[in-house]
């Protein structure tokens, strides 16, 4: 199990680095909005992240704590194919600051509009309407590579696909009734995670 600490320092960071930006973003957007997060319009999306993120937690912290805890679910994989979580990381951590600068005040980690917010066109919101998305499934990635392990890259990329097909629609619909038919020409310009060609 020696072998596996190296890829844990290295999971370790990133999740400090993540943590640390979604914290920092957060209390900035709260502050300057003048208005704490809340999950109000999360609907059943609520229930399914208590009931399915609960465990996942637990099982990302004993692996924090001690890898061997979570030894019954490692992967075979190669070494030099598991340091593929590291660039996967990297490119996570760089997208995820560039997305929350560009969000700044209007920032929620939920389905929520902040007061006297704006529909966001600038930086990677220029070409794609969910970049928040895309970082995620970078993080999704480094996981499972850096962990090795099918219980948490696995658990997370259901987690992840849920957000995606579950939660979307849901945020969609609020930031047109919030936005209105400014929203709606800045949807018809974009694609959701892709860029429109024509």
């Amino acid at each position: 199990m020696k072998s596996e600490y190296p890829f844990h320092t290295a999971f370790l960071f990133l999740f400090m680095a993540v943590v640390g930006v979604r914290l920092y973003y957060h209390g900035f957007a709260d502050a300057a909005s003048g208005v704490r997060q809340h999950m109000k319009g999360e609907g059943s999306f609520r229930v399914i992240r208590i009931c399915l993120g609960g465990p996942l937690f637990a099982a990302f912290i004993a692996y924090m704590i001690w890898p061997p805890w979570m030894a019954w679910s490692q992967l075979p994989m190669d070494p030099n194919v598991r340091w593929l979580g590291v660039p996967f990381g990297i490119a996570c951590f760089f997208m995820l600051r560039w997305v929350h600068r560009h969000l700044s005040r209007n920032f929620t980690g939920t389905v929520q509009i902040r007061p006297q917010g704006h529909v966001v066109t600038t930086g990677p919101y220029r070409y794609i309407r969910h970049p928040m998305y895309i970082a995620f499934l970078l993080l999704t990635a480094s996981i499972f590579f850096l962990t090795a392990n099918w219980f948490l890259g696995g658990g997370i990329l259901v987690i992840f696909l849920m957000v995606m097909f579950v939660r979307l629609s849901i945020e969609e619909r609020a930031l047109e009734a919030a936005y209105g038919e400014e929203y709606r020409k800045y949807k018809a310009k974009t694609g959701a995670f892709f860029p429109r060609i024509f």
